[in-house]
Formats: C-alpha cells, structure tokens, sequence
C-alpha cells in the first residue's frame, strides 16, 4: 500500500454504512434468512474489501464459525440452515463492530475526515 493512498470513501460515509450492516446482521441473527445472508455478506465483504484492501475467507474456517455437528457435505435442515446464517452472522457482525470501533476512535489510512462526500 503506498505511504498516502487515496481516500476510497469518507469516515462519515464508514461509519453509516457500517452501522446499517450492523442493523443488518442483528436482524438475520434474531430471524436468519438465507437470501437476505447472502446479500448481506456480499455487501459487508465488499465494504470491507474496499476500506481495507482483499481477505481471504480462510479464518472462518480456522475458527470453524458456522461448522454443525453433521458430517461436512451433508444437508442441512431448516434449523440447521438458521443455527449456520446466525452463527456467521454473529461472527462477521464481531468483526464489522471492531472494525467501526477502531475508525470512530483513530481513523483510517483509506478514510478522508470530511465531513461531505467528495
């Protein structure tokens, strides 16, 4: 990353933009729903993504979030999909707060302070 990158966005914008996929997430942890999940993941990967450059996906595994007691490869039922959605969720949520927590108190590289979007 070069010594002064250019702004992808500003703080203001981070900030709401994560507080909605917060609001988001909670509501897929209190009723999952795979549809809503899915795009929900895409648009929080992809904010991520853009404030803090690519991530691979492979701590999840690490941390086996979203791993049922079923065999690997086996379908799972209605409350097994809910339990996997929440469980995700919960864990990307705990990264999105962080994430938030730490620009609100320092900022970031990637984030201009003006107040307006550019």
């Amino acid at each position: 990353m070069p010594a002064n990158p250019a702004p992808v966005m500003s703080r203001v914008a981070f900030l709401a933009t994560t507080d909605d996929l917060v609001a988001e997430g909670e509501a897929l942890v209190a009723d999952p729903d795979w549809d809503r999940f899915g795009t929900w993941l895409l648009r929080s990967d992809a904010l991520l993504e853009r404030v803090w450059g690519r991530m691979d996906r492979y701590h999840l595994a690490w941390l086996n979030v979203g791993r049922d007691s079923a065999p690997p490869g086996s379908p799972l039922d209605d409350e097994g999909r809910r339990r996997f959605i929440a469980e995700v969720a919960s864990a990307k949520l705990a990264v999105l707060r962080t994430m938030r927590a730490s620009v609100e108190r320092r900022g970031w590289i990637r984030l201009s302070d003006d107040v307006e979007e550019t």
